[in-house]
């Protein structure tokens, strides 16, 4: 029912636009079929398909990157996504996309299993990603998986502590872009606190988290219950995480 009210809304928010752009296509025809002088027919009638062309780019361009996303974070197909962000940047003539795909590739990077790349990636484009918190916080974020996941426990800790730090954020000037109590169930589980990891987990809104997010919760899930002995459990729970992670390099791990 929540994603059929969503689909909703943002197919008439597309309707609307494109109703918008209708509108004034219909405008430009009649200013220049109205206009008695050819100057004025060609003024009128170049800049409408110039604003026309720019906008009809725009749309598709921004399609193009909301399928690239789907694929990454709903569909978890790394093929997929790679060859949509592929097309993407092939289009993008003005490059205005060009600060989502740095974005992008942390994620893909870190989705694929290249977590020294990834941190590589950080690193180049770290002007960038401490421009913004919500930049700065996809920052350490992706740093925080990519440490996890080489076992780094130094550079971990000092991540986490970073984040942690954030925390203390006035929330109007930080998204929601992540679960604290993912982080503090990371810190949990590499402090051997399972239960307490566990406990963190089990409050983190599920509805909010797309499959790439919960194939991630799910693996730490799976491990935490593991350590405890809880093997029944703990495997069932990684199965599901590799069933819906589909080709996720951390599926491989499982």
């Amino acid at each position: 029912m929540k994603n059929l009210v969503w689909k909703s809304i943002y197919f008439w928010k597309k309707g609307f636009l494109w109703a918008a752009y209708l509108l004034f296509a219909f405008y430009i025809y009649y200013l220049v079929t109205s206009s008695e002088e050819l100057g004025a027919k060609l003024i009128f009638g170049c800049l409408g398909v110039i604003v026309l062309s720019i906008v009809i780019l725009f749309e598709y361009l921004k399609n193009l990157y909301e399928k690239m996303i789907y694929a990454l974070t709903v569909e978890c197909d790394l093929q997929k996504a790679i060859a949509l962000k592929g097309t993407l940047k092939k289009k993008d003539l003005f490059n205005g996309f060009k600060q989502s795909i740095i974005i992008f590739d942390s994620l893909l990077l870190l989705d694929e299993g290249n977590y020294e790349v990834c941190l590589e990636h950080l690193h180049k484009n770290q002007h960038f990603f401490h421009s913004t918190l919500d930049y700065l916080f996809i920052y350490y974020h992706t740093q925080m998986y990519c440490y996890f996941f080489l076992k780094d426990e130094e550079n971990l800790t000092s991540c986490l502590e970073h984040l942690l730090k954030l925390k203390n954020v006035k929330k109007k000037q930080l998204s929601g872009l992540f679960s604290w109590h993912e982080i503090t169930g990371i810190r949990y589980f590499y402090q051997n606190r399972n239960k307490k990891c566990l406990s963190e987990l089990a409050l983190i809104d599920k509805n909010r988290l797309n499959n790439r997010e919960m194939t991630y919760l799910l693996y730490l899930k799976g491990q935490s219950l593991l350590k405890l002995n809880e093997t029944s459990e703990g495997y069932r729970v990684l199965k599901e995480a590799k069933r819906i992670g589909n080709t996720l390099a951390v599926t491989q791990m499982i």
